[in-house]
């Protein structure tokens, strides 16, 4: 044993202590986030090995490579991985990369080499520690920490910690320093995310800012194809950045641009520029002001004229008001009577 001591967490001292273990004693944690996320995207719900996990983790997660680079550089590792009864709770790439490390080193017959990555340093928990208190580990480490798992992998998180350890959205809300909108709207995506059958990770922004869209899910609550049509636009590739969604409300709102991206399945960029083209306030915040200054304008209920016509400094206001648009529509050749 090099060393021991304890982690605080939930007002609980976790016992702990880091020793070198034996890389095949090991076993990847399926229920870790970014294992978990990696495993749907590839196998769905088929029960799989740890040498299939190891397989995919090579293959398919660039990370694990680096990683295979700085801990042959470094010559072992930075910060050791988590266990619990010979599971990696945490660290499950790293492993990977030391047993690759490890192969590598048999093919050359290098003994060394072999020796030197048959273990890897380990801090341990006790067998018996609860999930709960392994998910607030992992929760503190990567959401508020320095190792930051990306959204898909925090949607995962905040899911399980409401499925499967009955926590609230206020209660991890306020673990992690958030508002609850923030943790609820995460795993509505994560959830339409894995009731559309998508596992990929560079999607989840896709479908955090059409959960997060006030106004689409209100055009959604007239027109219930909408979600769906568009979750089939982010299927296609037809929206190039998650951010684009934010717009999406300008299309949805034009008959013509809406046909043609949910009917001719033109890329987004394309309806946005013919919505656009017809609609000058949605690309240019002039207009936008101008458009909103005449609805409001437009729908002025009787109480307020009542109280402007009252009121000499309000009424000095839109005298101002339609003396510049007077002057302005004269300027660019608009006959006002």
């Amino acid at each position: 044993m090099v060393d021991s001591n304890s982690i605080s967490v939930m007002g609980q001292k976790i016992p702990t202590s880091i020793e070198e273990i034996d890389i095949f004693r090991l076993h990847y944690w399926k229920d870790n986030p970014r294992v978990h996320s990696i495993i749907k995207q590839k196998f769905g719900d088929v029960n799989i090995s740890d040498d299939d996990i190891e397989r995919v983790l090579w293959e398919n997660v660039d990370s694990v490579k680096d990683l295979f680079q700085e801990i042959r550089k470094n010559g072992g590792l930075i910060d050791e991985i988590l266990v619990r009864d010979n599971i990696v709770l945490e660290g499950n790439s790293r492993l990977c990369a030391y047993k690759n490390l490890y192969f590598k080193a048999k093919q050359k017959n290098d003994k060394v080499e072999i020796l030197k990555w048959s273990k890897i340093r380990a801090r341990l928990i006790p067998p018996n520690t609860p999930d709960n208190i392994v998910f607030s580990i992992l929760g503190t480490w990567h959401i508020k920490g320095k190792k930051e798992w990306d959204t898909y992998e925090k949607a995962a998180y905040f899911k399980r910690m409401i499925t499967d350890h009955g926590y609230t959205a206020k209660e991890i809300a306020d673990s992690i320093s958030q508002t609850e909108k923030f943790v609820n709207d995460h795993i509505d995506a994560y959830d339409l995310m894995v009731k559309n059958n998508i596992y990929t990770l560079e999607k989840f922004s896709y479908f955090y800012e059409l959960v997060k869209n006030r106004r689409i899910k209100e055009i959604a609550r007239d027109q219930p194809s909408i979600m769906s049509n568009t979750i089939e636009a982010i299927k296609d590739g037809r929206f190039k950045r998650g951010e684009e969604i934010r717009d999406l409300p300008k299309v949805l709102t034009d008959k013509k641009a809406k046909k043609e991206f949910f009917v001719n399945k033109v890329d987004f960029n394309e309806a946005l520029e013919i919505t656009k083209d017809r609609h000058p306030e949605h690309d240019d915040s002039f207009f936008s002001h101008i458009k909103k200054t005449t609805e409001l304008i437009g729908s002025c209920p009787i109480k307020r004229i009542e109280e402007i016509k009252n009121d000499t400094n309000k009424k000095f206001l839109l005298e101002k008001l339609y003396k510049q648009s007077k002057n302005l529509c004269r300027k660019i050749g608009i006959v006002t009577k």
